[in-house]
Parts: C-alpha cells; sequence; structure tokens
C-alpha cells in the first residue's frame, strides 16, 4: 500500500515556503513464505519440518521518494528479513538486514550509499533460473557466506548484500551499468574494501550479464594485525526467450586468497560453477527446472566436485498468493558436502560425501 505525506507548512516549521512544495510517496511492502518439508541430510538422517524462506526470503520493508524537481529524485529503502517460522530476524541478526540505502536519481541514472546488493548479486540473479528462489539455487555458490563477519561487521554478508557500499547504476535503452564501492571493515589495514562493476543488456528475447567482483580479505578471516590480501570473483550469465520457455545458462567461480590462511588437503582453493535451467511458463502457473555443477579445488588429491538437480513448480492463486512444490537434490563425490540453498534457508549434508535432498510444499504471500 502506498501513503502520499505533504509537507508540513512551512510556516509551521519556520522554512521558506517553497520547502512546502516538495512531496514524497512511502510504500509499505513484504513477504510471508511458509513451507512444510521432508529432509534428507545423507546416511539415513532424516527430518520433517516448518521453515520460511523457501520461495522468497520472508521480509518487512520501507520505500520511497521524493520529487526534488528538474527530474531529479531522492530515494531510500529499508529492508528487514524475517523467520515467519519463529519472528526471528535474518541475515545474522541485523535489523535490516537485506538492504538499507538512501540516494540520489533521475531515470537514467542512480547513487546510492548504505548496505546494498552489488552488481555480483545482480549478475547471479540474472544467471539463474529460478532468480535466487526455492531450493537448489545459486546462494549454492556461497556469495552469502563468503567470509567468517558476523552481524556488525563491515563485510556480514559478502559478496551479496555490502555494507559501507557506494553505487551508481546508469540505465539506457536496453543497457544497464553498476559500478559500486566499499569500505568493507572501514578498518586501518583496509579490511574488506571492493570494487565492483557489472552490467546487464537486453534486447528482444535475448539478454547477458557480467560482473568482475574484487575484495580484500576481512578482518574476521585473518590473524590479527596481518594485511589483507586480494581475492576475486566473476559471474556471467545468458538468457533466451523461445516464447513457450526461456533458457538460462551461468557461470560463476569465486578465488579466494591463499594469504593469512592455513591449507589444509580439504581447504578449497577455488570454487566454480556451471549452470543451465528454464523456466516455462503455463496457464496461472510455472515449471522451473535447473541443473548445478560445482567444483571446488583442492590442494592434493581430487577435487570436490558436486552436482545440483532441482524442480519447482509454482501456481498463483493470485496476483500476491502462490502456492508452490520445490524439490532439490545434490550428488556429491568423497571431496564435497555442499549442501542446499532456497531464497534465505538452507540445509547441510550429514558429512564428506552425502548426498542431500529436500521436497517442500508451500504458501507465499506478497503485500
Amino acid at each position: 500500500m502506498s501513503i502520499k505525506k505533504h509537507l508540513i507548512p512551512a510556516l509551521i516549521l519556520g522554512l521558506p515556503a517553497l520547502a512546502a512544495q516538495a512531496q514524497s510517496t512511502v510504500t509499505v511492502f513484504g513477504v510471508l513464505d511458509m513451507a512444510v518439508e521432508a529432509q534428507h541430510a545423507g546416511s539415513g538422517v532424516n527430518r520433517k519440518i516448518m521453515d520460511s524462506g523457501v520461495g522468497n526470503g520472508s521480509r518487512l520493508g520501507f520505500r520511497g521518494t521524493e520529487d526534488l524537481g528538474g527530474g531529479l529524485s531522492a530515494n531510500f529503502w529499508m529492508e528487514m528479513g524475517i523467520g515467519a517460522d519463529t519472528g526471528v530476524l535474518q541475515q545474522g541478526n541485523l535489523a535490516w538486514g537485506r538492504q538499507i540505502w538512501v540516494g540520489l536519481g533521475t531515470k537514467q541514472w542512480n547513487v546510492s550509499a548504505g548496505r546494498q546488493y552489488s552488481p555480483l548479486w545482480q549478475t547471479l540473479i540474472f544467471s539463474d533460473a529460478t532468480g535466487q528462489t526455492y531450493w537448489g539455487n545459486s546462494n549454492l555458490t556461497g556469495i552469502n557466506v563468503a567470509s567468517a563477519a558476523a552481524a556488525g561487521d563491515g563485510t556480514q554478508g559478502q559478496m551479496a548484500r555490502i555494507n559501507n557500499s557506494l553505487l551508481g547504476t546508469f540505465t539506457t535503452g536496453g543497457f544497464t551499468g553498476r559500478l559500486m564501492v566499499a569500505a568493507g571493515d572501514e578498518a586501518a589495514n583496509s579490511g574488506g574494501r571492493m570494487i565492483n562493476p557489472g552490467f546487464t543488456w537486453t534486447s528482444g528475447p535475448f539478454g547477458v550479464s557480467a560482473s568482475y567482483y574484487r575484495s580484500k580479505q576481512s578482518v574476521k578471516d585473518i590473524p590479527a594485525n596481518a594485511g589483507p590480501a586480494w581475492q576475486h570473483a566473476e559471474s556471467v550469465g545468458v538468457q533466451y526467450d523461445f516464447g513457450p520457455a526461456k533458457l538460462v545458462v551461468g557461470y560463476f567461480a569465486f578465488d579466494p586468497s591463499e594469504t593469512n590462511i592455513t591449507v589444509t588437503a580439504n581447504t578449497t582453493l577455488k570454487q566454480t560453477n556451471y549452470n543451465i535451467g528454464v523456466q516455462v511458463p503455463l496457464q496461472n502457473s510455472r515449471v522451473l527446472a535447473q541443473i548445478y555443477s560445482s567444483r571446488f579445488d583442492k590442494i592434493s588429491g581430487d577435487d570436490g566436485r558436486a552436482t545440483t538437480l532441482a524442480l519447482t513448480y509454482e501456481y498463483a492463486m493470485s496476483k500476491r498468493t502462490y502456492l508452490y512444490g520445490s524439490y532439490a537434490h545434490v550428488t556429491n563425490n568423497d571431496r564435497a558436502n555442499l549442501g542446499l540453498f532456497s531464497a534465505t534457508a538452507n540445509f547441510a549434508p550429514s558429512g564428506l560425501g552425502q548426498d542431500p535432498s529436500i521436497l517442500a510444499v508451500g504458501v507465499r504471500h506478497v503485500f
């Protein structure tokens, strides 16, 4: 719903009369998502639970804009993640863990500052047939858990949601360019500082998106007083809409630094993921299918390898209410322990070489 607010007359505030002409619009929005699940972690470990955040992360948010004249607007976004099953805060128990930022912009460009999504995340969403929803999506790349940082740390949530960041976006025609820089932990040793350019271009049924991310190690990831080293990630995605179905192909790789860490036989030196998926629209519903191939480079012996299969059926009861069934399964070799990830929920295997699977049936309401 939208609440239009008029400024209090300038006479009362003691401000110039012209200030009273500005108007702002504030929108309250949110999602409530709940599912019942049958989970299998491997080696006979089974359980049945209720879970929140399978189709979309449950949330409450506020967004708004103010017309400043001459085509310029001020805008803001405040969004918290909530576990609808227990009421707890998500994203590391942060009050506004999903996004919180303020900015200025026009129809062509926008500059914003705060905690916000990275260009790398934007490309990863584009590269995922599910849009990073439901079980078996691109959260398996570890984009939300690339650092040991906890709530309140400058690198909590990197590489997806970036604290202390400045984002510039420029749009013309079917092209959108993005550039983000961030102060990370705001520490004297520059821990967590990053730069991340990216773009998305669409023309008719075809679209492509790419991003390159480069950051220094987080303070929480290295010994005290150590100088953080650079590490990087990249993602590329392609879409083509054939009409009866849309094909989505993606690539993602994260290459963490080997400096300041103790490398063991099980340390992942680099993670690489390839995926291919389809979106099939039906009457009042759609089918989403996807397969991911993941490799975890090791210092010796065989690399870890995993294959994730995902299938979802989503039915729209209305423009706001959806029913869904989502199934995913991971096959790990004896050097891998990749788990399953949905919009915000996750599920780990019982150990190396175990093959987790989940079947969820749920409902989502958007307001």
